[in-house]
């Protein structure tokens, strides 16, 4: 039996690190006035390889997933592109294989003896104030952070963060309405777990908050999250309390009602410019599955490319989106993480990446409904945007994974009766 993490009172070194990982996550620059900066992402990975090194080194790395799930990432992508060049003309991209290995290292990690205390509450309670005050400035149409966030946090194209802020949308420093909505949908979730595990109100607050943030993005992503996020409050609320839980779908219903009536404003205003209301809010041209699956979608040579080579993986080639041109050897390949997981390394690829992030959660979190909830959430994620390979995600994936585990343990540790629980206890979501 593995003992469940113990919470340390004040401060340590291990704190700090998982409040690094959250800030910096979350708040280092993308981009310097508005261009893109190679010295910001090798500093942001750097910062990121000094953090997880220090966290092998405190808690170990499981050997397993380190023998039979990352190495072989890494070895397939290795040998699709050796395979490649040996073809003929191939554009490495070494960009793409530090990534895949802060992937396969983040998967290996062993968290299940990780600390936190109250150094990590505070950290965590802070950002969730900076994220919420952030993104209903960015509703409420701030020069100041709509004139911040395109000059430090765009990421592939620069012209998106621009149209994001225009358009009132609460993208934070995610530099997509796609990222955003399941950051901030996963960052509702945490809140939400912690006031109904632990009855913390802030926590309900900051789910709230984000609840919002989430309507507000007004895309296929953020409503579909949204969605969900409802589904769970009301759920839990009713258990609980049937008269709160009307109570507060009134509220709910008031909150979309006002929203409905400024998108309209919105839409009105958007009609005196064309370039922007062509792409605006819903438009299945810009966002959704249609713009990437359908006829004419971006995904299209990608996914004609799979039925035409399905055993011709690109390995670690450089894609359309970075030499911006367009041929049936180089496209673009993103908007969706199973499409270029097999694009790059075929079916074992695929596999890999989703068995080791299934271990990674299964092994690591004390809860079987947080373990598999998140997985689920970020498969369907997947499908549509690719998240696995951002940055960001390799940041906050370990601390969100220790959060959560400090929310179950506090909750067991209160309880009179907390003797001896399995080394995972399933809670319902």
């Amino acid at each position: 039996m593995t003992p469940l993490p113990k919470r340390e009172p004040v401060f340590s070194f291990e704190q700090l690190t998982f409040a690094c990982l959250l800030v910096v996550g979350l708040f280092f620059p993308s981009s310097i006035n508005g261009e893109h900066s190679t010295p910001a992402i090798l500093v942001a990975y750097a910062i990121l390889s000094g953090l997880l090194t220090y966290v092998v080194w405190k808690q170990g790395i499981d050997r397993k997933t380190l023998a039979f799930v990352s190495l072989p990432i890494l070895l397939v992508l290795v040998g699709t592109s050796l395979y490649g060049f040996i073809r003929g003309p191939f554009d490495l991209d070494g960009g793409l294989f530090v990534k895949f290995s802060v992937l396969a290292l983040v998967l290996a990690l062993d968290l299940r003896r990780s600390r936190s205390g109250a150094f990590v509450d505070f950290t965590f309670a802070l950002a969730n104030c900076v994220n919420i005050a952030c993104g209903i400035a960015i509703l409420a149409g701030s020069e100041w952070v709509t004139d911040l966030l395109p000059t430090y946090y765009w990421t592939s194209d620069p012209k998106l963060v621009p149209l994001m802020m225009s358009l009132h949308k609460p993208v934070l420093t995610f530099g997509s309405h796609s990222l955003a909505g399941l950051f901030i949908y996963l960052f509702f979730w945490i809140n939400w777990q912690e006031f109904r595990l632990r009855g913390k109100r802030l926590s309900l607050v900051f789910a709230l908050g984000y609840f919002v943030l989430l309507l507000g993005l007004a895309s296929f992503t953020a409503f579909g999250f949204a969605t969900l996020a409802a589904a769970q409050m009301a759920i839990s609320s009713w258990k609980r309390s049937p008269r709160f839980t009307v109570a507060a779908a009134l509220c709910v219903i008031g909150i979309v009602s006002i929203l409905t009536h400024a998108l309209v404003e919105e839409i009105g205003d958007l009609g005196e410019l064309p370039q922007i209301a062509d792409t605006a809010f819903l438009n299945g041209d810009f966002s959704g599955p249609v713009s990437r699956y359908g006829i004419n979608g971006s995904l299209r040579p990608a996914i004609i490319y799979l039925f035409d080579h399905p055993l011709s993986p690109i390995g670690l080639a450089r894609s359309a989106s970075g030499l911006d041109v367009s041929s049936p050897t180089h496209f673009f390949v993103g908007d969706s993480g199973p499409v270029e997981y097999l694009l790059r390394g075929s079916v074992p690829l695929l596999f890999l990446i989703y068995l080791g992030l299934y271990r990674f959660l299964r092994r690591n979190l004390v809860s079987r409904a947080h373990s598999t909830t998140f997985f689920l959430v970020i498969l369907a994620f997947e499908a549509g945007f690719s998240a696995l390979d951002s940055s960001r995600t390799f940041f906050l994936l370990p601390f969100f994974v220790v959060y959560l585990n400090q929310i179950v343990t506090q909750r067991i540790s209160c309880s009179p009766h907390a003797v001896a629980f399995p080394e995972r206890q399933a809670f319902s979501v």
